[in-house]
């Protein structure tokens, strides 16, 4: 590889975007770039390290902010337990997600089971008038049981 590349170039080597390249130099997470001596930004080795550093730690689930305190962490002698607190916080944060992820999953299944029981008990019924996940949305939104149907129309109107 050269000394040096356009932006271009090291967007492409380092996985990234142009513009994502410019919003992580704003942000300070990447060092900025030298300019040629037609104005472009030129990228040596290591920035273009750091801009893969920086796209692999998102993959991983850091917030940006987390890898700012990746990237000075890695400067550090000894930064491993700092790194396996961050890691132990991340790993709670995930756990605490697929918790509510299986809430989710139980919740919409559920709904799930009760329109097709409905479907197969009310076939002779418009959908609409026998929609449980609706009816049930209209009560968690309806505010003093002002019950009121996405579609304009009053629950309590057939």
């Amino acid at each position: 590889m050269a000394a040096t590349v356009h932006i271009g170039k090291a967007a492409k080597l380092a996985g990234v975007s142009v513009d994502t390249i410019r919003f992580y130099q704003k942000l300070g997470l990447v060092s900025s770039a030298s300019r040629s001596t037609c104005g472009y930004r030129l990228f040596d080795e290591e920035q273009i390290h750091d801009l893969a550093f920086v796209r692999h730690a998102q993959e991983l689930g850091f917030s940006l902010n987390e890898v700012k305190d990746l990237l000075a962490v890695r400067q550090k002698p000894h930064a491993c337990s700092a790194v396996q607190s961050m890691l132990n916080r991340k790993l709670a944060d995930v756990r605490e997600k697929i918790k509510g992820l299986v809430r989710l999953e139980q919740e919409l299944g559920g709904a799930l089971r009760n329109c097709n029981r409905e479907l197969r008990l009310k076939q002779e019924i418009k959908h609409e008038d026998c929609c449980p996940l609706l009816a049930k949305l209209d009560r968690m939104n309806a505010p003093n049981g002002n019950k009121h149907v996405s579609s304009g129309r009053r629950s309590d109107s057939k």
